[in-house]
């Protein structure tokens, strides 16, 4: 089968030579064929045509032309139908044999029927099953069984070639769907890989960031003090201690996370809303004042809604800490569709988000609005800045 697989590929990149050919051998067997010699029908009933077929040079020059014709099937197939039809009826009109006037309207409409629309197939075999049947009835003086079977042959070389092209449709169909199949996993998995590095950076920003910030603010005040303050000062550097070691434990779950794969790596409860009260003592020791406020009673959020808030509590906690001036205002209000939270804190300057938290304002607003939620972060006219993250109770990713 790998012989024949890799002839029909070349008869597919080379249709030219291969048309030639056909034409050669047809050619040949409508000149030198039985029926043209007269031998097709003795001793099988009555003789439908007492005298042998002329074979003239315009006979020969007819079928000629038919099957020359046929070199072109393929690019131009109507226009050879048309030139074959013409020659097979003269070559009846002129006495020649009826079969092999036929043979070449065979393939000719066989192509025509593997590469037009149906409505055109339909159409050229009633006009060549007309012009046929009238000429074989004229040429042989009755419409005999030959000219019915000639007549049949047409119909199915034309049935032939439109089950071709519906057969190739499919392929060709089933082929675009497969790519397109293809492509489509790939889209899907490159937009997870976006999604994943995107949650990945956006978890690595929040870990990082607000450990990072208490580091930051702490040794500073560690170095105002150490001299004058000591006691503080120490206070101060275990803070930075303790940050510290978090910040590289919750780094070392990501990474190995990354490394080994979910299923490998113990991970630790995500963070969420149940661990504000201490995040806000954090901030506390590290320098902020937290007015903290809740409203509503509180309920539990779907894994992912949960750590999204607490997220948007340590940014924009962190965030205060680093732009403000030492106090912010945080509001919990557990309402029964969603858990709204608000963050405020006075500024030192003007503050846009993009000085404001930089990729953490814009992780924020992915995150909440990710899960259908509402999202906003600006200064207003009193000279806070406020954050407002409206989260939905219910799961609606």
């Amino acid at each position: 089968m790998r012989w024949f697989a890799s002839l029909w590929r070349w008869q597919a990149a080379h249709p030219r030579p291969v048309d030639g050919a056909l034409a050669a051998v047809v050619f040949v067997a409508v000149v030198w064929g039985p029926s043209a010699r007269g031998d097709g029908d003795h001793g099988h009933g009555p003789d439908i045509h007492p005298q042998a077929p002329v074979m003239d040079g315009l006979t020969l020059v007819l079928f000629a032309v038919a099957a020359g014709a046929l070199v072109f099937r393929r690019s131009h197939p109507l226009a050879v139908w048309g030139v074959v039809l013409v020659a097979g009826l003269a070559v009846l009109a002129h006495g020649g044999d009826p079969t092999g006037a036929v043979v070449p309207s065979l393939l000719a409409l066989y192509t025509v029927g593997s590469r037009a629309p149906v409505t055109t197939t339909v159409s050229l075999t009633a006009v060549t099953v007309a012009a046929f049947a009238t000429a074989l009835t004229l040429a042989e003086g009755q419409f005999s069984d030959r000219t019915l079977s000639s007549l049949a042959f047409i119909g199915v070389a034309a049935a032939v070639g439109v089950a071709v092209r519906s057969q190739r449709a499919a392929v060709e169909a089933a082929e675009a769907r497969a790519r397109q199949a293809e492509a489509t996993r790939e889209e899907e998995a490159e937009r997870r890989v976006t999604d994943e590095r995107l949650r990945i950076a956006r978890e690595l920003h929040d870990v990082v960031a607000h450990h990072i910030s208490v580091v930051n603010v702490q040794a500073g005040v560690a170095r105002h003090l150490l001299e004058s303050q000591p006691e503080q000062a120490r206070n101060a550097l275990s803070l930075v201690r303790e940050a510290s070691r978090t910040v590289l434990s919750e780094m070392s779950t990501v990474l190995g996370l990354l490394r080994t794969g979910e299923d490998e790596t113990p991970m630790a409860p995500a963070p969420g809303l149940e661990g504000a009260g201490t995040l806000v003592e954090s901030m506390r020791r590290a320098g902020l004042e937290v007015a903290e406020r809740v409203e509503g009673e509180p309920y539990a959020l779907p894994e992912i809604a949960n750590l999204t808030a607490f997220r948007v509590v340590q940014e924009s906690l962190t965030n205060a800490l680093k732009h403000g001036t030492g106090t912010a205002e945080l509001k919990l209000e557990y309402s029964p569709t969603a858990v709204v939270i608000e963050i405020r804190n006075p500024v030192r300057d003007v503050v846009t988000p993009s000085t404001a938290g930089g990729h953490g304002l814009v992780g924020m607003r992915e995150r909440v609005t990710s899960l259908g939620g509402r999202f906003t972060a600006d200064p207003q006219p009193d000279g806070w800045f406020t954050v407002r993250a409206q989260i939905p109770r219910e799961d609606r990713t």
